[in-house]
């Protein structure tokens, strides 16, 4: 178990994931695929990611859940009208 690895994964979830994303399949797939290669360009192997979370394509395809489960959906402006 690699907390380095972990630390990291929560930090990139942070700063990469768009809040109103949704639980999207091709979006998960893009977003395990950049976070693996940040993780290698930050010295991370992806195992010691992996060791934790298993994978990242599941683990990407969890956080999108997640923020669509806990972000309200924006809200149309309202036009004055009664």
């Amino acid at each position: 178990m690699s907390a380095r690895g972990i630390d990291f994964l929560q930090k990139w979830v942070e700063d990469n994931v768009p809040l109103y994303a949704r639980g999207d399949p091709a979006l998960a797939a893009k977003l395990a695929e950049q976070a693996t290669a940040d993780a290698i360009k930050a010295g991370i192997r992806p195992e010691e990611i992996s060791e934790e979370v298993g994978s990242m394509l599941t683990t990407m395809l969890e956080v999108l859940d997640h923020a669509t489960l806990n972000v309200p959906a924006p809200t149309t402006p309202t036009t004055g009208e009664p």
